[in-house]
């Protein structure tokens, strides 16, 4: 057998894609079918979309569902507020405020680090300025720079 080819069967996925392609493809007696019913769907959707009274009447039903789902929330919360229990809302505020200041808490931890990296470069320097005055004999002098 040459290197790179395989006898494996393909993959149940690659198989059931292929099929589906043989089946409804344009061609076949399926793929006809499904062409035709794949037209008149969309021409069929493409009229509802442009319906004014479908669209004033999804409209209608989404904004009740919006309504309702609000008033649910204020009831659920105010049933909370009387047991005294965190609502979703106040919960949501609590993470967004912790979430603020552990971004503060990672802002101030990178300035610390730039301070110490900066007192540690001048205690550095100001350890080789003492070195460059110390004597012959390796005791410090006591005096200082003007």
């Amino acid at each position: 057998m040459a290197k790179g080819t395989s006898n494996k069967q393909p993959k149940l996925l690659t198989r059931v894609v292929k099929g589906l392609g043989h089946w409804l493809g344009p061609e076949t007696p399926t793929g006809k079918v499904f062409v035709a019913a794949e037209k008149s769907m969309t021409k069929a959707f493409d009229k509802l979309g442009s319906s004014d009274r479908y669209l004033d009447l999804v409209g209608g039903a989404l904004n009740r569902a919006l309504r309702v789902r609000k008033a649910y929330v204020e009831a659920q919360e105010n049933w909370l507020h009387l047991l005294r229990l965190p609502t979703s809302t106040e919960m949501d505020d609590l993470r967004e405020e912790v979430r603020d200041a552990k971004n503060q808490i990672e802002a101030l931890s990178s300035q610390l680090e730039l301070v110490v990296d900066a007192l540690e470069k001048s205690r550095r320097e100001a350890q080789g300025v003492e070195a460059v005055r110390t004597n012959a004999n390796g005791s410090a002098s006591t005096e200082r720079p003007s």
